[in-house]
């Protein structure tokens, strides 16, 4: 008798968790772009960028394990709605932070979004393992992490559409021998294009939200799996 790849009615919440796989791809690739977008802008050097992927993958390090913690404690649906959560209003902090134009401000969005992600990673791997009988939660876990690489091909073409194709020509020197007006109006025109796809982004996340947190979904429990 062939082994069934899911549990009975779980086709909808393996499709919404490894819709997630997808989500994470395109974040880590988008953020692979400011790095270049903040040297333009700013004129800033290699160090200082530096502090975006810092920013980005200290967060990852340091949200691991409470995450772990957390969905031990509740549930991994609970730990997905989090993870959302945070990948969600760090990047509506993008908005206040193009305004501002302030670049600490930029990294605490990203620092939040990047915890977001940290616990989206810990949540749905296991739980895709879980949906499914034990012989085969390999396939169901190859099969959702192959969105990822599509996630990641898809944050390059809107980095590159959205954000790299709409910063001004001009380099460092041209922008030193600016005004301070004209200067002020180049990067508002820049950070809103660092901003807009976050903030697109973040739209989308709160459907998924909505739509996940409505939706039936198997707690470990149910599908005989044990968070240990």
């Amino acid at each position: 008798m062939k082994t069934k790849i899911l549990h009975p009615g779980n086709l909808l919440p393996f499709i919404l968790v490894t819709s997630l796989f997808l989500m994470w791809g395109l974040a880590n690739n988008m953020t692979d772009t400011l790095l270049a977008a903040f040297k333009k802008i700013m004129s800033m050097t290699d160090f200082q960028t530096s502090w975006i992927q810092i920013a980005f993958y200290g967060s990852y390090f340091l949200l691991a394990l409470p995450a772990a913690i957390f969905i031990k404690k509740f549930t991994y649906k609970a730990g997905i709605l989090m993870g959302l959560g945070l990948f969600v209003g760090g990047a509506l902090l993008f908005l206040p932070a193009s305004h501002t134009q302030v670049y600490g401000h930029f990294l605490i969005g990203l620092f939040v979004l990047a915890g977001g992600l940290s616990i989206l990673e810990t949540s749905s791997n296991p739980y895709v393992i879980a949906m499914g009988p034990e012989e085969t939660g390999t396939r169901r876990l190859n099969l959702a992490q192959s969105f990822n690489p599509i996630g990641s091909i898809l944050g390059v073409f809107l980095s590159k559409l959205f954000i790299l194709s709409n910063l001004n020509s001009a380099d460092a020197a041209e922008r030193a021998s600016m005004s301070k007006e004209q200067l002020g109006a180049v990067q508002t025109q820049e950070l809103s294009a660092v901003m807009g796809p976050y903030v697109g982004v973040a739209f989308v996340l709160v459907l998924i939200w909505i739509i996940i947190a409505v939706v039936k979904m198997p707690k470990a429990s149910d599908v005989g799996a044990s968070l240990d």
